[in-house]
């Protein structure tokens, strides 16, 4: 590790987490809301403290991790413990297509539309219940 891994290094907080990568890693994808972070003018488009030399999202920690794991290794899975609207959101943001979910996770990731549809043709409105 040399002095020029260490200006290729960024450090992103989301939600309250901190998360440490390379500005190469988020060139995989480009396009994406990450792959911007990259760019030499990121600080002037995002929540940038200068002092710590630290980006702030305030969004869901969790789904990051699986969003960042996505740059690191070109396979994107849905966790099992958030709802299928949430995750879709937080892809819409980071500017991920939702068909690059895993086949693996891609029943999973879809639950919600097929319980949506379902309510739906039941005159129930599509609306996420809590019980």
């Amino acid at each position: 590790m040399g002095l020029s891994d260490d200006k290729d290094r960024i450090v992103i907080n989301v939600g309250g987490i901190r998360h440490q990568t390379y500005r190469s890693t988020l060139r995989t994808l480009p396009g994406t809301t990450l792959s911007q972070l990259a760019e030499p003018d990121a600080p002037n488009h995002f929540d940038y403290d200068a002092k710590i030399d630290k980006f702030f999202f305030d969004r869901h920690p969790g789904v990051f991790a699986h969003i960042l794991n996505y740059y690191r290794t070109g396979k994107l899975h849905c966790p099992a413990d958030v709802c299928g609207p949430l995750y879709e959101e937080e892809l819409a943001f980071w500017g991920i297509d939702e068909t690059d979910v895993e086949p693996c996770c891609w029943m999973n990731y879809r639950q919600h539309r097929e319980a949506e549809e379902a309510l739906d043709s039941f005159g129930g409105g599509g609306a996420c219940w809590t019980w």
